[in-house]
C-alpha cells in the first residue's frame, strides 16, 4: 500500500452498499457493544472494494478502520482510535512527515485519541499521530453521545455520499 493509492481510495466518493445495491440512505443503530462492517464502493471506480469496521470494546475502546480489499488480502487506508494504546516506530526514514517525527517510537496512550495514516516504507497504519494534532473534528469521546458525531466525521473525512441517519439508543439505569 503507498500513499498515492491510500490517497486515491479515500478520496474517491464513496456509497455503502447492501445486497449488491448502492444505497442513497442508511441507518446506524447506535447501541452497545457497536460492531458492524460496511461494505463500500465507488461509482467513479468499481473495480475498488471497501470496507468500513466498527469495534467498540468492553473499555469504551472505540476503533473506526476504511480497509481497502483485494482478492489475497485486506490493507488498512485509514483508522481512528479512541481510548487504545499504540506504539510507533522507532526509526524514521525520509518518507515520513515532519510532522509525525516527534512521536516516534512514542506510545500514544497519552491522549484521548489517535489517527493512523499509512505511510510509504512502513506498513499500512503502522503510524499514527494524536488527534489533537490533526484537522479530524472529533478529538475524544466524552460518552456514547458523541458517537454519531465521530462517525459522521470519518464517514465526511473519507467521502461517504451516502446520507446517514443514526438511531442512538439511550440506556436507562
Amino acid at each position: 500500500m503507498t500513499v498515492e493509492l491510500a490517497d486515491y481510495l479515500i478520496g474517491l466518493d464513496k456509497q455503502i452498499v447492501k445486497d449488491g445495491k448502492l444505497l442513497d440512505s442508511y441507518l446506524i443503530d447506535i447501541t452497545y457493544p457497536m460492531n458492524f462492517r460496511l461494505m463500500l464502493s465507488s461509482p467513479d471506480d468499481l473495480e475498488q472494494n471497501l470496507m468500513i469496521d466498527v469495534k467498540e470494546s468492553a473499555k469504551s475502546a472505540l476503533r473506526i478502520n476504511l480497509h481497502h480489499q483485494d482478492d489475497n488480502s485486506q490493507n488498512g487506508l485509514l483508522r481512528v482510535d479512541y481510548n487504545s494504546r499504540h506504539k510507533n516506530p522507532e526509526g524514521v526514514i525520509d518518507t515520513l512527515p515532519t510532522s509525525f517525527h516527534p512521536f516516534a517510537g512514542c506510545w500514544l496512550d497519552d491522549y484521548a485519541g489517535h489517527i493512523h495514516y499509512v505511510v510509504d516504507g512502513y506498513k499500512p497504519l503502522a503510524w499514527a499521530i494524536p488527534l489533537e494534532n490533526d484537522e479530524f473534528p472529533v478529538k475524544e469521546l466524552r460518552g456514547r453521545e458523541d458517537y454519531a458525531a465521530t462517525l459522521q466525521a470519518f464517514f465526511d473525512k473519507i467521502n461517504v455520499k451516502t446520507t446517514i441517519t443514526f438511531n442512538i439508543q439511550m440506556r436507562i439505569v
